[in-house]
């Protein structure tokens, strides 16, 4: 196997990357205050306490309005303090039958073995190691979307549990 991968680290990547994190905070960690907080406002709306009730959904409200802020604030921040907003890195990736060739300002290989979570998004593959070092494989920088469909088959027979779809 031999398939290659281009992904440009630039602004665009950091913004999608992020508003993917916070898709997926809100799904797995909001719904699930969002589901208890409903569940108490509606008791207190059954027997009666309106404004409990009211002040819990505001509290909701509040919670929602913060986590979207605070997801906003990060990514300003990342923005000014990255180096790739001014100057974009091109990152190849070739995967091969035992290992990762990552090809950027200076070459490295990983194999797959280090890698220990895969995770697929709608438009991008993101590969955590041992060290907690996370790749974003941009989908659109593969040769052919036959690449990246043997890819994705490939990982998924790998990785069983740890690959995973978002």
């Amino acid at each position: 196997m031999y398939i290659k991968n281009r992904t440009l680290y630039d602004k665009n990547l950091i913004i999608a990357y992020n508003r993917y994190y916070l898709n997926s905070f809100l799904k797995r960690n909001f719904l699930i205050v969002a589901v208890i907080t409903l569940g108490f406002a509606i008791y207190m709306f059954a027997s009666g306490n309106w404004k409990y009730g009211l002040f819990l959904l505001g509290v909701l409200a509040f919670y929602f309005a913060l986590t979207y802020l605070m997801q906003l604030m990060t990514t300003r921040r990342v923005l000014k303090k990255s180096p790739l907003v001014e100057n974009p890195v091109m990152q190849t990736y070739v995967f091969m039958e035992n290992e990762v060739l990552i090809e950027n300002l200076k070459s490295r290989t990983i194999s797959y073995g280090e890698i220990v979570k895969v995770l697929e998004t709608k438009n991008f593959l993101i590969l955590s190691d041992q060290t907690r070092k996370t790749y974003i494989v941009d989908k659109s920088g593969f040769e052919s979307q036959a690449d990246c469909d043997t890819l994705k088959a490939f990982l998924k027979d790998k990785y069983g549990k740890a690959f995973r779809r978002s």
